[in-house]
């Protein structure tokens, strides 16, 4: 259609050409349909693509669930220093407020044992290594050996872990393990 109307540029008086550089989208579709014969040209608003893509990504996000570790939610606006306003879409209208508490600095070594939170469920692990840029740590988990309080770190099962997944970390009273 551009070649097409190009062509057509250069055969039209000077005010004609001007309807063409103009940057209204609703001119270039009369001129098309003007000029262009034997072409079907549909001309839509911007208010009802929009509103095309709000109501299918409402659909999308009410039908679908998150995988692990990605968020429910992804535009975030503080209301005070405990509260955000959480939006599944950036242009959204409905919100949850969801409650912060305040954040606690947590000095993390390698070789740390800490408790964390891992698809819902309350772990004991070991970090291997720290990713400052990330604000993430691979872990090591540990397991019960048999029905019992011992634990033991199995090597094949490793992720990284979101920093603010971390409860707390443990000292070494609290911890005893056997490395076999």
């Amino acid at each position: 259609m551009e070649k097409t109307n190009s062509l057509c540029y250069l055969q039209y008086t000077f005010k004609e050409k001007c309807i063409t550089n103009s940057k209204s989208a609703l001119e270039m579709f009369e001129f098309c349909q003007k000029h262009l014969k034997g072409i079907g040209s549909t001309y839509l608003k911007d208010e009802e693509i929009i509103q095309h893509h709000n109501s299918k990504l409402l659909d999308r996000f009410e039908n679908c669930n998150n995988y692990w570790y990605t968020r429910s939610f992804h535009y975030f606006f503080p209301v005070s220093q405990s509260n955000l306003k959480c939006f599944i879409t950036s242009q959204a209208t409905e919100y949850e407020i969801n409650f912060t508490s305040k954040a606690v600095q947590i000095t993390l070594h390698i070789k740390d044992s800490i408790a964390c939170v891992y698809d819902g469920q309350w772990w004991l692990a070991e970090m291997n290594v720290i990713s400052d840029i990330n604000e993430n740590v691979l872990v090591t988990f540990y397991h019960p050996i048999r029905p019992s309080t011992a634990f033991k770190k199995k090597q094949e099962d490793q992720t990284w872990l979101p920093i603010n997944n971390f409860l707390r970390k443990l000292s070494a009273l609290e911890l005893y393990w056997k490395d076999t």
